[in-house]
């Protein structure tokens, strides 16, 4: 398997959706979101020589003290090394107090007889403990030649000049920075697409429906109050709830907890604007800007060309890890995505590299820049995340 592969396409794809000029399309991430694969699946060789193995640049151990006082686990990016291992703690089950399990044994004349202590060796309960790799990086370049002597005619001085070819240095690194976050938006949309498939997902309307015997339609929704007090209220319970230990929030059901200070909350914020707006309250508001690591969303995966809610509010991602026993396919494709909650340990940047070159042509006069750059991402599933949606 190839650590590093090419993503222009995917890039120059996602960028037109997030500029509204193509409706947002499948977006595949396998490239560069990693959802953690065991040691024995990764092919740990070198691409060119295939006999240097690649290195485990960290290893995580992710497990939390219950009592607030957390390690805030493996936030930073590198360049060196190809996979990042984490390593995974299991309850123990409880067993008897053997204090009070020990014989008294019989009482003869004065003596007790028969007394038995509980053996310390016969414990044999470990604590289980499972590990999974990441890696994987997705690389694409910006390349660009600008003349250099050609130009002068166009300007009366270099200062002139100079602030032409600055410009153009903007728009290269403006371009770098606007990939960068469409892929840091593009591995978020693959932790909501895995929510989905494991069914840590939940459908707010749906259950609303159900509930009250009404047959809201999505639009209908959006602007009633009762509905919008009843998706407030779940959604916030639900922040409270991550906050206790649990295995109900994460794919892994693996017991685990996210403090407030780890709990990534995104709101779309056109869902955010009918509650403020119909609800006539910032109640809502107040509470969740009040979180450390509060998010309003304008879009999931893409604008559409004009921020209509079914545009805004979707997403449409294809990746292996998605395929799943209750999810039997490699794709999800879900509008009406009004809110997600996840673990800070649930979606992380691992790599990073930009390398930057220049090479000036004097036989042509022109300057050739290149900027390289690799970037990797991963999913956790044993980390908590849920998301909310609305659909009919």
């Amino acid at each position: 398997m190839a650590l590093v592969k090419q993503i222009p396409t995917i890039l120059n794809d996602s960028i037109k959706a997030v500029l509204g000029q193509n409706a947002p399309a499948e977006i595949d991430t396998n490239t560069f979101v990693s959802m953690g694969q065991k040691i024995a699946e990764m092919d740990l060789y070198d691409l060119f020589y295939k006999e240097l193995v690649n290195r485990i640049v960290k290893t995580v151990y992710f497990i939390r003290s219950y009592n607030g006082n957390t390690r805030n686990i493996l936030r930073d990016e590198h360049e060196y090394g190809a996979f990042i291992q984490k390593v995974y703690y299991m309850l123990p089950d409880a067993s008897e107090n053997p204090i009070f399990e020990v014989a008294q044994g019989a009482l003869d004349g004065d003596t007790v007889t028969g007394y038995k202590q509980q053996s310390p060796y016969d414990i044999e309960q470990t604590i289980p403990v499972k590990s999974l790799v990441y890696g994987g990086k997705g690389a694409w370049a910006l390349e660009v030649i600008r003349p250099v002597e050609q130009i002068k005619s166009a300007f009366l001085s270099y200062a002139a000049m100079q602030a032409f070819i600055d410009g153009l240095y903007t728009s290269i690194n403006n371009r770098y920075e606007l990939d960068v976050e469409n892929l840091t938006n593009m591995a978020a949309n693959t932790s909501i697409a895995r929510c989905i498939a494991d069914g840590r997902a939940r459908n707010l309307l749906s259950e609303y429906n159900t509930a009250t015997e009404r047959s809201l339609t999505v639009s209908q929704a959006l602007r009633d109050v009762e509905f919008l007090k009843f998706a407030t209220q779940e959604i916030k319970q639900t922040i409270d709830n991550m906050q206790k230990m649990s295995t109900v929030f994460n794919g892994a059901k693996y017991a685990t907890f996210t403090p407030r200070e780890n709990l990534v909350v995104e709101v779309l914020s056109r869902f955010s604007s009918y509650v403020d707006t119909y609800l006539q309250s910032d109640t809502f508001h107040n509470e969740l800007t009040a979180l450390p690591r509060y998010e309003s969303i304008p879009f999931w995966q893409g604008s559409g060309t004009a921020f209509a809610f079914e545009d805004v509010s979707a997403i449409n991602i294809k990746n292996d890890g998605l395929n799943v026993d209750s999810h039997q396919t490699d794709t999800v494709n879900q509008t009406g995505i009004i809110a997600v909650l996840r673990d800070t340990e649930n979606v992380a940047a691992y790599f990073s590299d930009r390398q930057t070159w220049e090479l000036y042509n004097p036989r042509s006069g022109v300057m050739i820049h290149g900027e390289n750059a690799q970037k990797g991402y991963a999913v956790d599933n044993f980390a908590n995340s849920m998301v909310f949606y609305i659909a009919e």
